[in-house]
């Protein structure tokens, strides 16, 4: 199986080795973790561990060993890097508004400077705020907020997807502004996905409380701690859900584990990691239980592995994934 591991990871593998591959996982759970197991550590280091003509599983696991004493030595650096990443990928356009206030009746002419910040498809970072609160922006995502906020209400324009750690302040109220909804903050955390080719708006709370007011709509709603709201843009109607709100907010980490977890699990996970729908037909075995780990794979890659390591197959259309059971054929 060594060489079929290797044109594997190197993408120069077969349909006659796949199905060899298929049938060897396929004999037991332990061939699945290991080979999980191998993948995630091939990623973790940028190469295959098992170059070695006589590698045996005690040899993989001293090479785990090894890569836990890297990654232990990574742990210090990790804000940092963090940090560093964000200071790169965010592009920060300020453009100036002059902007009347008035008080103390005295009329004060300030400039106020409105800050673009934009993460790309490939990228995500961290905003602070001028208020201390924080937003995560996921890929394709815009952000619009000014130099200093009012003493009045901290408003901001989103764009795309961001999860909020907003500093509470009960005489200046946080707003996320959409052009479908207002969402009316206190002080809490919660995720708002508002892409322009998506026709639904949704806001997920994660603690604390939020009131979402609707265009058009004759009140607003409040949501609790696990609840999402969608809102449809076209005809502005809204359903609310339970949720685990954790899931929602997944694509904030650097990498998604799942270990031995079912299908199902995975897959809503997925679609917050990729920003994708995901429906599966009927007959395929949720609950089966899998490890994986997605880094920096394209969602064909970890469906092309889920196909391998499981019995099911998928077609990708868009920005949709239809996931169906394997048909097997007999020979």
């Amino acid at each position: 199986m060594r060489n079929i591991f290797i044109k594997y990871f190197n993408k120069s593998i077969s349909e006659s080795e796949k199905h060899i591959l298929y049938t060897w996982l396929s004999n037991s759970n332990d061939n699945k973790r290991f080979f999980s197991e191998i993948r995630n550590k091939w990623i973790e280091n940028g190469e295959i561990p098992i170059n070695d003509i006589n590698y045996t599983k005690r040899g993989f696991i001293h090479f785990s060993n090894r890569i836990a004493v890297l990654n232990k030595n990574k742990t210090s650096n990790s804000k940092v890097s963090i940090l560093k990443i964000a200071a790169m990928v965010a592009i920060v356009i300020s453009s100036s508004l002059l902007s009347f206030f008035i008080g103390h009746k005295n009329r004060i002419e300030n400039t106020i400077v409105m800050n673009h910040v934009f993460m790309n498809e490939k990228n995500k970072g961290m905003v602070l705020l001028p208020d201390g609160s924080k937003a995560w922006l996921n890929a394709n995502s815009k952000l619009i907020y000014p130099n200093q906020f009012s003493k009045d209400n901290r408003t901001i324009q989103l764009e795309g997807e961001a999860y909020f750690e907003v500093t509470r302040n009960e005489l200046s109220p946080f707003l996320v502004e959409t052009k479908e909804a207002s969402i009316h903050v206190l002080g809490t955390s919660f995720n708002v996905k508002n892409y322009h080719d998506s026709k639904y708006v949704e806001t997920t709370l994660v603690s604390g409380k939020v009131e979402v007011f609707l265009v058009d709509a004759e009140k607003s709603i409040v949501l609790s701690p696990n609840q999402r709201i969608t809102c449809d843009k076209e005809n502005k109607t809204f359903k609310i859900d339970q949720v685990k709100a954790s899931d929602d907010i997944i694509w904030r980490e650097d990498k998604l584990v799942c270990m031995n977890e079912p299908l199902h699990s995975i897959l809503n996970k997925m679609r917050s990691w990729y920003n994708i729908e995901i429906a599966c037909k009927k007959g395929v075995q949720l609950n089966q239980p899998l490890s994986l780990t997605i880094r920096q794979e394209s969602p064909e890659e970890i469906f092309e592995l889920l196909s391998i390591i499981s019995p099911i197959q998928y077609n990708i259309e868009h920005n949709r994934v239809i996931i169906s059971p394997r048909i097997t054929t007999k020979k």
